[in-house]
């Protein structure tokens, strides 16, 4: 979100009384060639902003350990509803993540991700350029691990996963599961932080195939 558009949020939340809730598990992992927008919870005045984030995309991706920030009496029902789900957090883990964080490990460790994912990003880039057909768009991330790609209306990725999967050994998540009434059928989220270069092109090649071939139906 622009600058712009992070301040009218905060003055809608302000006008009608309400919390927002600021889910970042990408923030730090941040590629892009400008400097990055503020945090909403860094232009929050008001204490309505619950800023969630995670070590597992800036640590280790099994380290499934995040940390919120919010008032005291936001944080003390969220640790009222942690109990009842599962009771702790693994201590273990909660203790390797400080270690981490007092070592500066995580922080020596963020600019090197940033780079490799930064590289990865624009090979896949490369990749959808050159084998992607006609009409099929896609974004640019920023941040982050995935590129979110978006095929004709003739489309449902839903549908045509399976196909993926079984003839071209391909595979991705359905964009139907993002929107809240599940009611876009013809888009798809691709993860470029796995896959080797190699693989990279590959997969893009495969499901270029297997797009053409829906197309062509």
């Amino acid at each position: 979100m622009s600058m712009e558009r992070r301040k009218a949020l905060l003055d809608i939340a302000s006008r009608y009384d309400v919390l927002i809730i600021e889910d970042d598990p990408y923030g730090y992992i941040y590629f892009g060639d400008e400097e990055p927008p503020a945090r909403l919870k860094a232009m929050d005045s008001e204490g309505r902003v619950i800023y969630l984030s995670t070590f597992s995309k800036i640590a280790a991706p099994g380290l499934r350990l995040g940390w919120v920030a919010a008032s005291d009496e936001v944080i003390r029902w969220f640790e009222l509803a942690k109990q009842s789900i599962d009771l702790h957090t693994s201590t273990l883990n909660q203790y390797i993540a400080a270690e981490l964080l007092r070592r500066g490990v995580i922080e020596r460790n963020i600019p090197r991700i940033k780079e490799i994912y930064r590289s990865k990003r624009d090979l896949m880039l490369q990749a959808l350029s050159e084998y992607m057909p006609e009409g099929v768009t896609w974004t640019k991330p920023s941040a982050g691990m995935f590129i979110w790609l978006t095929t004709p209306e003739k489309i449902d990725t839903g549908e045509m996963l399976s196909v993926a999967i079984k003839k071209y050994g391909v595979a991705y998540v359905p964009g139907k599961s993002f929107y809240p009434n599940e009611d876009r059928h013809n888009d798809m989220r691709l993860n470029f932080t796995y896959p080797t270069p190699q693989q990279i092109f590959e997969g893009i090649k495969r499901l270029a195939l297997a797009i053409k071939e829906y197309l062509s139906q």
